[in-house]
């Protein structure tokens, strides 16, 4: 059973010139559960990102880690990425948040998955690229939601 995870940066809505903020969507299907929600992100937490995927990649680091949202009583995405086991795979640990009809209700989907190592190498490839170019477009880190790390 094939999981997803999908970022979307979206038209850069601020001041293009600096683009020190990116406008993401974030969106998991897995095991037949789905959230989707929307966020501001600095572009400093995407390149830390970034770089902690190629720690973990190259053994130098234990894992990456993406939050979305402001603080912690707005945040809105968690992606927690790390190695599975000593195989060439990572586990992928996805939590999304959104409120709801009222301001005070959170709706929340917590999954994870394990990805091959290819599937790693084309997300952090075109993440990178994504926010350099700082155009629109998506980006997606697809496993195995059966697979056990």
């Amino acid at each position: 059973m094939t999981a997803d995870f999908q970022l979307t940066l979206n038209e850069y809505q601020a001041n293009p010139e600096s683009a020190d903020f990116l406008a993401v969507r974030a969106a998991v299907a897995c095991r037949g559960f789905s959230g989707e929600t929307g966020f501001w992100i600095s572009r400093r937490d995407v390149d830390r990102f970034l770089g902690d995927i190629a720690g973990i990649r190259d053994l130098s680091g234990h894992s990456a880690q993406l939050l979305g949202g402001w603080d912690d009583s707005e945040e809105r995405l968690r992606l927690k990425i790390t190695r599975a086991g000593l195989s060439n795979g990572f586990v992928a640990w996805v939590r999304i948040a959104t409120t709801g009809p009222r301001g005070d209700q959170w709706n929340r989907v917590e999954t994870e998955f394990v990805c091959p190592l290819e599937s790693m190498l084309a997300f952090e490839l075109d993440l990178g690229r994504l926010v350099g170019e700082q155009k629109p477009g998506m980006v997606v880190l697809s496993g195995d939601a059966e697979a056990i790390a």
